[in-house]
């Protein structure tokens, strides 16, 4: 039988334990969004290949320059999608927590080898308060020409659309307008970190939305083309053991595609490839030609992010961004490209 004591400390322990229980799920204190301004950035230069420093080929790419960031807030960091102004010289890109990181990029050649003045925000829920908590889990963005920012989340999966009310004012991203983008009771249902990893806005103003593996039929991710609140599905081949992290449709029509691999088993890899843009239409099952595919000694890390632009002599460049997921085990490197038409 127990003693006093002992029933005294474990009467006092239950209700000690319900309370610790009750804290850990409760949500997060709401706070206003912050701005942080000019975090300092140590930028450090990347060869493509770390045993072959004179490498500048795979696949259909050739390697211009690369960069490994690092930062000391702690909140910086995660980045998992990616957009770079069309004359090069900006960057913006969204986190794992919810936040915007837009940044000037020094250039030296037209290939970043810096960065400058810089600004890190947090996304505004439609109270006006920073999105916490499992709410704040952003994969995919897209930027429209007017300046709304389209952000897909996982966890909760869902789809925002954000109206800055000064787009050309990074700081007023706190003040965006969010409005959320009615979605198929499907999406729900997606695993809670293998949803809604990329989007990309085409031409016409079709959202295209595709899952990290959030299996159709066997074999391939679910997507969808959303346009007038309307989403069309799709399928896409899925090409094991690389997950979809980012799109972005090149100027020929075709989509780009960013895959990763990363694991503890089969270690980190990259995959860009191309879907023939004419293929892209609602109920297709969509296919993706390879372009680059890359492993250490390349220096990649855990490749989420993706941006194209189009260069002063029309070509094409290419970014990739990764996410570190905000270990110090892993790395944030961008790295520049240009896509080779020709080159198979």
């Amino acid at each position: 039988m127990a003693t006093n004591e002992t029933i005294h400390v474990t009467f006092l322990r239950r209700p000690l334990l319900a309370a610790l229980a009750l804290a850990l799920c409760s949500p997060a204190a709401a706070r206003p969004p912050e701005v942080i301004r000019d975090i300092e950035v140590t930028a450090a230069s990347l060869p493509l290949d770390a045993d072959d420093p004179g490498q500048t080929v795979v696949g259909r790419l050739t390697y211009l320059g690369g960069l490994r960031l690092s930062a000391k807030p702690s909140r910086w960091g995660g980045f998992s999608s990616l957009e770079i102004s069309p004359d090069g010289t900006r960057l913006f890109t969204a986190t794992d927590r919810g936040n915007w990181w837009s940044a000037a990029l020094t250039l030296e050649n037209g290939v970043p080898v810096g960065i400058g003045e810089n600004i890190l925000v947090d996304m505004p829920d439609d109270t006006g308060q920073a999105i916490e908590g499992a709410d704040n889990d952003s994969e995919g963005m897209a930027v429209t020409p007017a300046g709304d920012i389209y952000v897909s989340f996982e966890r909760n999966h869902r789809i925002v659309r954000f109206t800055p009310p000064d787009p050309a004012d990074p700081a007023s991203l706190a003040q965006a307008r969010p409005t959320l983008l009615d979605a198929p009771p499907e999406l729900a249902a997606a695993p809670n970190n293998a949803g809604l990893e990329a989007i990309a806005l085409m031409k016409d103003g079709t959202l295209f939305a595709l899952t990290e593996a959030y299996l159709g039929a066997p074999g391939y991710n679910r997507g969808w083309l959303i346009r007038d609140g309307r989403w069309e599905p799709f399928e896409y081949k899925r090409t094991e053991p690389f997950d979809v992290t980012d799109a972005k449709q090149l100027p020929n029509g075709d989509m780009l595609v960013l895959e990763r691999r990363f694991s503890m088993l089969g270690g980190l890899g990259a995959r860009l490839c191309t879907i023939d843009g004419a293929s892209i239409r609602p109920g297709a099952r969509l296919e993706c030609r390879t372009v680059a595919e890359m492993q250490p000694p390349h220096s990649i890390d855990n490749m989420e992010g993706l941006a194209v632009r189009t260069g002063d002599e029309g070509e094409t460049i290419v970014y990739i961004i990764s996410d570190d997921n905000l270990s110090a085990l892993q790395r944030t490197v961008l790295l520049v490209f240009r896509l080779e038409p020709g080159r198979k």
